[in-house]
């Protein structure tokens, strides 16, 4: 079921229906109409600019979709650590964490 309190907001593509009866608050924007639904104020432009720079650091050829997770944990971890000190820090605290953990 649903996580309680989480909102999906989405456009009116027909397999989203069943999100209410999930346990979601669903909220839906018909783009034919409108970009934002006048009476809820609900928008999909931030999710879909944030596919697009998802999209856009993955190669076009070349790319396996069996990968599709590990590219988008990386764009979720370059986008929390956006400037290179911090990532590279933040990288290097996370492998020795790993490791310190890790069984020999």
């Amino acid at each position: 079921m649903g996580s309680s309190g989480t909102t999906i907001i989405s456009d009116c593509w027909k397999a989203y229906n069943c999100l209410a009866s999930e346990g979601y608050t669903h909220l839906s924007v018909n783009h034919s109409v409108n970009f934002v639904d006048p009476r809820t104020g609900a928008l999909t432009q931030n999710i879909e600019r944030v596919w697009r720079e998802v999209r856009d650091g993955v190669l076009r050829f070349g790319r396996n979709t069996q990968h599709f997770v590990g590219y988008l944990a990386e764009f979720l971890f370059k986008h929390r650590y956006s400037v290179y000190s911090e990532r590279i820090h933040a990288f290097f605290q996370m492998v020795a964490e790993l490791y310190s953990l890790a069984p020999y």
